[in-house]
């Protein structure tokens, strides 16, 4: 009985050793399929194609690497939001007391909101990625910025009509 006993367990050791051991068996099988149906011209630039995609690997910049292109490319980010912000509020000051037609009134308030947007609720550096990402937010602050100097604009002729009429 003793036997017995310890013959099934000594067959569930490896039955779930030979299921849960981590082996290359399945890439060899695959491998040796895929190469039977190519011919050695193929292969041949197939490796030649493998070499090219692991020595573009090799110029991909290590983790340690990333993190700090990622904080210089954030240390950016925070000058250009600190200066949005400047700009917002110099506008705010410009336009305090001024009176605009209803259109150039409802353009101007959708620019400052959509710029208020972006320095409201600002993503910290764990919320991006990548440094692709960080550079795309960079890009919708410089696109805010360009959308502030029609506000300028605004100002600028509603103040020189007023001055011109007054």
């Amino acid at each position: 009985m003793k036997v017995m006993v310890g013959l099934v367990i000594i067959i569930l050791i490896i039955f779930m050793a030979n299921l849960f051991w981590p082996s290359n068996q399945t890439n060899n099988r695959k491998l040796s399929s895929i190469e039977k149906g190519l011919e050695k011209s193929e292969i041949i630039e197939g490796t030649a194609n493998e070499n090219v995609i692991l020595h573009a690997n090799l110029n991909e910049p290590s983790d340690d690497e990333k993190i700090k292109l990622m904080k210089a490319e954030y240390l950016i980010l925070q000058k250009e939001r600190k200066n949005l912000k400047r700009r917002l509020s110099r506008l705010k000051h410009d336009m305090w007391g001024l009176s605009f037609v209803p259109e150039v009134a409802k353009k101007m308030s959708e620019i400052m909101l959509n710029s208020y947007k972006l320095i409201k609720n600002p993503d910290m550096l764990g919320a991006f990625s990548s440094v692709k990402e960080i550079q795309d937010e960079r890009a919708k602050i410089e696109f805010s910025k360009n959308s502030i100097k029609q506000v300028r604009e605004f100002i600028d002729n509603n103040q020189k009509s007023t001055s011109v009429t007054g």
